[in-house]
């Protein structure tokens, strides 16, 4: 299922049903993708036990260039980092955090346009975001 998305250099925005973010790494390789969905929840699930309730954080960092790097961290690790992050991707995504909630899941380059990992396999993670986003 190809969607609109917002691209910045490796990474995708879209925005799912009314206005839930999800963002995460484009891919190529369709099976290049699905293995980096499926580490995210790994990684997640690893991190949060059996308590889906362990706080997660969203943290910008302002790269040398000007971009961003955008960091979802627990209290203990760092889940994902997605770097290169233009300016215009990252307003998008602040402002698409109006439900506080957003989705972590990957893109692959398919030949209708862009397809989201999360739509076509199930393959993301919903996070809830009540702090909303946090610049270092």
């Amino acid at each position: 299922m190809a969607l609109k998305a917002v691209i910045s250099g490796d990474v995708a925005l879209a925005f799912l049903g009314e206005d839930i973010p999800a963002i995460g790494p484009k891919y190529k390789d369709r099976g290049d993708a699905m293995r980096a969905a499926q580490q995210y929840l790994e990684r997640i699930n690893e991190l949060s036990g059996h308590d889906q309730n362990i706080p997660f954080q969203i943290v910008l960092n302002r790269q040398a260039d000007g971009r961003y790097s955008l960091a979802i961290d627990s209290s203990h690790q760092i889940v994902s980092t997605l770097n290169n992050l233009d300016e215009l991707l990252v307003k998008r995504f602040r402002k698409g955090l109006k439900r506080k909630l957003f989705i972590l899941t990957c893109f692959v380059e398919g030949v209708d346009g862009l397809e989201c990992l999360v739509l076509t396999e199930g393959l993301g993670a919903v996070f809830y975001a009540p702090n909303a986003v946090g610049t270092h």
